[in-house]
């Protein structure tokens, strides 16, 4: 096609886009790079997009929203706008500082039949959400899927809502937030930084924690609907509806995470213990975040239904309605999941099966599954010494010291 030469024709659930070609921007070991390509498009985010359509798809049914106006400021190849509109039915508007990132999304809208509801604007991402409501347009969801923070959108994206709202953030800065660069940490999220053994969790309540913040700041209560990791990434979906006395409601779910490097004990917790109950030893601890549940289970239960119904059309196939359906097992348990090979190594025992630690601890009349979030992990809300107790008697040797 004339002007996009390096460009070539993909499908991505139910839609036909124009995509950077992926064999011109590979690296040297051979994986495509995206922030190599023209306009960025990222494959390996076909899964997020699955979810967000589903989501649009039964957000927009449970609140009665007959157009569903969804932002996207970060359109790229416009694929998440396309999809939107195609497999939500959702009014989008998108945007990007490129004019060629622009030019594509609009082919792509063209391509899918939608350009009368998609439209394109070449502006700067926070420029593009203020304009939106000097116009008066408020969106039902804010959509931003950056390259790395979603930190310096975040205000302009909350402050473009109505009453209410949806801001679903994705986050590839998992390093800092699961505590690997605690400076980086500091300055994006204004965060106590730590490591603790559920890093993967800890990134995802700690942008839950931010958006809530952020929100808070601008008078807006939060509700997290469904906050996940996958891959390589968080992604966070947060209900806002305007309102001093719902601001001060929600800063009441932060709090900090602890972890006790002496015998794993996790919590979430709103003081800080100077030492930890168990073992006396000196917890790291990390926060503000948040430390409600992850999930509203009645959206997500509905939500699986959706997937299921459409498992043949996502771009994943059925992933989507198997993620929902193990994540429904978890996400209203609000402590922190255990690393069963960290324990396991504190506990000086063999690792024990994650999925038979959880069976042995539902056996014993407590909540507890392995977690979506780590396949070395289980959730549960058993006491600490029962944890560790299930652990040594499905591991009975010892690595030495006895």
């Amino acid at each position: 096609m004339q002007g996009l030469e390096g460009f070539a024709e993909a499908r991505e659930g139910g839609v036909r886009v124009l995509v950077p070609r992926e064999e011109l921007y590979r690296r040297p070991d051979g994986v495509y790079e995206p922030a190599w390509a023209p306009v960025f498009y990222n494959p390996r985010m076909a899964f997020n997009r699955d979810i967000a359509v589903v989501f649009a798809r039964v957000y927009g049914r449970l609140r009665g929203v007959s157009r569903l106006l969804v932002a996207e400021p970060l359109a790229g190849t416009g694929v998440r706008a396309v999809r939107y509109a195609v497999e939500a039915g959702a009014w989008v508007v998108a945007g990007d500082i490129d004019p060629l990132a622009v030019e594509v999304a609009r082919r792509n809208a063209e391509i899918n039949g939608v350009s009368g509801r998609v439209l394109l604007l070449n502006m700067d991402a926070n420029e593009m959400l203020a304009s939106l409501r000097r116009r008066g347009l408020r969106p039902d969801i804010v959509d931003l899927d950056p390259f790395g923070s979603p930190a310096p959108f975040l205000d302009e994206a909350i402050r473009s809502l109505g009453p209410r709202g949806v801001v679903a953030a994705t986050a590839t800065d998992t390093a800092p937030l699961a505590g690997s660069h605690p400076r980086a940490l500091r300055r994006r999220y204004d965060v106590r930084p730590a490591r603790t053994a559920w890093e993967k969790e800890q990134a995802v309540r700690i942008l839950a924690g931010y958006i809530i913040r952020r929100a808070a700041s601008s008078e807006y209560g939060a509700r997290i609907l469904l906050a996940y990791y996958a891959d390589y990434y968080v992604r966070v979906y947060a209900e806002l509806v305007k309102g001093a006395g719902r601001a001060d409601e929600s800063l009441e779910t932060l709090g900090y995470g602890l972890y006790c490097p002496g015998c794993g004990y996790t919590a979430l917790t709103r003081e800080e213990p100077s030492l930890c109950p168990y073992c006396g030893a000196r917890p790291l601890v990390v926060g503000p975040l948040y430390t409600g549940p992850l999930c509203d289970p009645s959206l997500v239960e509905e939500m699986k239904r959706e997937a299921e119904s459409l498992s043949s059309s996502l771009a994943a196939g059925d992933r989507a309605a198997r993620f929902l359906s193990a994540f429904l097992e978890e996400c209203t348990i609000t402590r922190p999941y255990y690393r069963v090979d960290r324990l396991s190594s504190l506990l000086r025992t063999n690792m024990p099966s994650p999925r038979l630690l959880a069976e042995r601890l539902r056996g014993m009349g407590y909540r507890a599954s392995t977690t979506v979030f780590d396949p070395r992990g289980v959730r549960t809300d058993a006491p600490h010494p029962v944890v560790v107790e299930a652990v040594r008697s499905l591991s009975p040797s010892s690595r030495g010291g006895g």
